[in-house]
């Protein structure tokens, strides 16, 4: 296949049954689902790369606020695997996203064991930033945990941000700012509206916090960010997340990004759903 003769674009909803037809072998693909609001959204784009009338591949970007890109959507024709096509394409996309003066960070996160996309990542020579066990409760009884108080809620918006503010040794190394989203943390990306849709807990002792805020990936999560290590020594903490759950209408499940000291000191890991740990790749970019 000539490279000369590949194209790439951004894909639009008249594309949408052109990468329907893509072989992919991923069965029920979300994207396929989502692709209108993705390729609509003003704050993601997707990309095809084309030989001719056959869909190569296709990649894309989510924008944050504070200017980070996080990669992601890469699918690949299964007729066309391990031709470099899928490198080449997120290489083109990050080459744009350069072309952005408000773009600073771009970042991807997969799986562990997905060796390809690693690989991928790999040679697009993104730096590992942190590995992270992204796991929600399953079964109550066997979380464990110190029993204790409540933690304090906290209202006031310029308090949870002075709380962000005084963490001085983060053990998750980034802020999950949404379920399989973690970025590193500077305080542009949460912005006040982020903070109102957020709740805070105080610890009795004042020496730790939580925030806590749902999100959808498919299913309802009441997603915990918390970093420390000791969520099973601090009294009150699980009483605190599932307190929290058990008032919200939607009930969701208590999602937690664990490190991996943390979650080797998970008393009974039969309390989660768990699932291959995530690794997080980026890299800042100077702007010229």
């Amino acid at each position: 296949m000539e490279q000369g003769l590949l194209q790439i674009r951004k894909l639009t909803t008249d594309d949408w049954e052109t990468v329907k037809q893509m072989e992919t072998n991923i069965e029920d693909d979300y994207v396929l689902h989502i692709f209108p609001h993705l390729v609509e959204s003003s704050s993601q784009d997707v990309f095809g790369m084309f030989h001719e009338n056959n869909l190569l591949a296709i990649a894309g970007y989510t924008i944050f606020p504070g200017g980070y890109a996080m990669l992601g959507r890469l699918r690949s024709n299964k007729k066309f695997l391990s031709k470099g096509f899928a490198t080449d394409l997120l290489a083109y996309i990050i080459e744009e996203l350069k072309k952005n003066p408000d773009i600073t960070w771009v970042g991807a996160n997969t799986n562990v064991g997905n060796k390809p996309a690693r690989r991928v990542l790999e040679k697009l020579t993104l730096s590992p930033v942190t590995t992270l066990h992204s796991i929600h409760v399953k079964n109550r009884q066997l979380v464990g945990g110190t029993s204790g108080d409540l933690w304090q809620p906290v209202e006031n918006t310029a308090k949870k941000r002075e709380l962000l503010d005084s963490v001085t040794h983060n053990a998750i190394n980034v802020f999950p700012y949404e379920c399989y989203y973690p970025l590193p943390f500077k305080q542009t990306l949460v912005t006040d509206e982020y903070l109102e849709e957020s709740a805070f807990y105080l610890s009795p002792d004042k020496q730790r916090f939580m925030t806590i805020r749902n999100d959808q990936k498919r299913d309802w999560y009441a997603q915990v960010k918390y970093f420390w290590d000791d969520h099973f020594e601090q009294p009150g903490f699980w009483e605190t997340a599932f307190h929290y759950a058990d008032r919200h209408p939607l009930h969701p499940a208590v999602w937690i990004d664990f490190s991996e000291e943390g979650f080797k000191k998970i008393p009974d890991k039969q309390a989660f759903e768990l699932s291959d740990p995530w690794i997080l790749y980026g890299d800042w970019i100077e702007q010229k």
